[in-house]
């Protein structure tokens, strides 16, 4: 911790969290598509049977740069607390070394934290792109569920809404599961 590779890494995390996404896409856009000429902007390719990845790498990046930023931050916290534990120090005391107290010992514990913040960003990510979808004119379930909306076309709401609750739930699922493998001490009854 307080490393300089923490300090910038942080603070990177920390702006990635503080930018909203529609100005951090507006900025990738311009960074990347206009100034440096490396990625089209916008838009969604397929020429045939085969889509063109380049027009989805910018707004992937602009969709995974929050959740990442929210993850790095709580997983740096929460091995921040186990590495203070008796158990972290006590496994020191024996004679092992750095790395193994950290992957053996503090890694598997610290993940509680991060594992629950990740299965609640992984549908928010199926349910959060409409802005996304908006600013590189990529169509999707956002886009999908509000010009239904503004349609008035009920069912396909409820099915984008369905499909949504469904993903909630599975991510949920998934994640009491991992609880268990990560650690042994829980158990459902």
């Amino acid at each position: 911790p307080y490393t300089i590779f923490d300090n910038v890494s942080m603070m990177l995390a920390l702006v990635g969290i503080s930018v909203p996404a529609f100005v951090m896409g507006l900025l990738a856009m311009l960074v990347f598509g206009s100034w440096l000429d490396i990625l089209p902007v916008s838009g969604y390719m397929w020429e045939g049977n085969e889509l063109h990845i380049e027009y989805l790498i910018l707004p992937m990046f602009v969709l995974a740069l929050r959740p990442i930023s929210i993850i790095a931050r709580v997983t740096r916290s929460s091995m921040l607390d186990v590495l203070s534990s008796d158990y972290v120090r006590t496994a020191k005391a024996k004679g092992l070394r750095g790395r193994t107290v950290e992957n053996r010992h503090a890694l598997k514990n610290a993940m509680i934290p991060p594992l629950t913040v990740i299965g609640m960003l992984v549908a928010n990510l199926a349910s959060g792109t409409v802005i996304i979808e908006i600013v590189f004119n990529v169509p999707g379930a956002g886009r999908l569920l509000i010009n239904s909306v503004s349609r008035r076309d009920y069912p396909v709401m409820q099915g984008v809404i369905i499909i949504t609750a469904f993903i909630y739930i599975l991510a949920n699922l998934i994640v009491d599961i991992l609880y268990g493998i990560i650690d042994p001490r829980v158990r459902y009854e």
